[in-house]
């Protein structure tokens, strides 16, 4: 089982919560499904997805007033116990994606 971390920050690496007022969502999906959505936290700017069986899965970013209007990311998970962190970085003046951080990491 493993976990996917969510953060969306902008290009000085602080936490972007929100866009006039309105909260990020986050979706994961799995073969064109929506197995969760979550907002990001309001204070961190993060979301999570816990304990996930073995298997291809996207990680949405959405937010009407951002460019694109969302952002995906796939990730296969394999047997191992890992914690996927995707870090989705907004240029904020301009309110455009600027790229997606990937990182994996043991599971404590």
């Amino acid at each position: 089982m493993s976990d996917i971390f969510v953060m969306v920050r902008n290009q000085n690496n602080y936490a972007m919560t929100s866009v006039d007022g309105v909260a990020f969502i986050t979706l994961l999906t799995r073969d064109g499904r929506v197995l969760a959505e979550e907002k990001v936290d309001l204070i961190e700017a993060d979301a999570g997805f816990d304990d996930l069986a073995p298997g291809q899965y996207t990680v949405v970013v959405k937010h009407d007033r951002v460019e694109p209007r969302s952002a995906a990311w796939d990730i296969t998970i394999g047997n191992q116990d890992r914690v996927i962190v995707l870090t989705f970085v907004y240029l904020e003046p301009e309110r455009v994606l600027l790229r997606v951080l990937a990182t994996v990491e043991e599971r404590l």
